[in-house]
């Protein structure tokens, strides 16, 4: 049988923490329980173990800025971003954060350490004012055990996130620059008429840090990406010109593109 682990008794970081507001009921519930109910992969969970889910989530504010650690006394949880982003990725040499991936409303921010009983593995910042939900692990076990799709979600989400670890190491050992810029466009939300329009949701210099190469490395290859016709670039809006050039440049056929 799987129990939780004890909370962790932390570890002193060199790095200043973002402030944590008062713990809380969900300041947008509807939102909150729709973003609950997606954050298990495709099953479907039943209005029980949503309510008691909801009933058992404590939600915390952040400010922009560095987030050292969870806040004190938090018991084991997994934590989801309701409001806000947050940058995620590994503690530089100068204690700042080597962006790796965003994490935006609806995304899991940690699961890791409620199993291992430690403090966050990941250094993180708060790109804007950050709500997250915090769901302790104790209870998500409680409620398994009598929800079995419950425990595929759990499952789903923990296995969606070994694949991301795995695409972005084989995506760094095998693609040039222009290749992983162009299947991080493919991967990003699209609107307009034709579904050709990304809007970017961080300056260029923190996608630079997640596609890991240099800002002025970044900067040819939209501008290479725009002279063979696959892109337009106006300020902070992308337009896909040519999708299947744009596929081709990428090296995938099976690009996982949001609907």
């Amino acid at each position: 049988m799987l129990h939780a682990p004890s909370a962790p008794a932390g570890s002193p970081l060199g790095r200043p923490r973002a402030r944590w507001a008062p713990a809380g009921a969900p300041p947008r519930q509807a939102l909150a329980r729709t973003l609950l109910a997606g954050a298990f992969g495709r099953v479907t969970l039943s209005h029980a173990t949503l309510d008691r889910l909801e009933a058992q989530m404590r939600c915390h504010g952040l400010e922009r800025g560095p987030v050292a650690r969870a806040p004190a006394g938090a018991p084991p949880s997994w934590w989801l971003v309701l409001e806000g982003r947050i940058a995620v990725g590994r503690a530089g040499a100068d204690g700042s954060t080597v962006e790796n991936r965003m994490v935006e409303p609806g995304q899991w921010f940690d699961l890791a350490s409620a199993w291992l009983g430690t403090e966050w593995i990941e250094s993180a910042v708060c790109v804007a004012p950050v709500i997250l939900a915090a769901l302790p692990l104790a209870t998500l076990l409680d409620c398994a055990r009598e929800d079995e799709q419950l425990m595929r979600g759990m499952g789903q989400a923990m296995a969606e996130r070994l694949r991301e670890l795995t695409e972005g190491r084989h995506e760094l050992a095998t693609k040039d620059v222009l290749s992983r810029l162009a299947l991080w466009l493919l991967r990003q939300p699209r609107d307009g008429d034709a579904g050709a329009s990304i809007r970017l949701p961080v300056q260029k210099r923190s996608i630079a840090r997640q596609l890991v190469m240099a800002q002025a490395t970044l900067s040819r290859c939209f501008r290479r990406l725009v002279e063979l016709g696959c892109i337009d670039v106006a300020g902070y809006t992308v337009t896909i010109r040519d999708l299947a050039k744009l596929r081709m440049l990428a090296g995938e056929d099976g690009v996982r593109v949001p609907a």
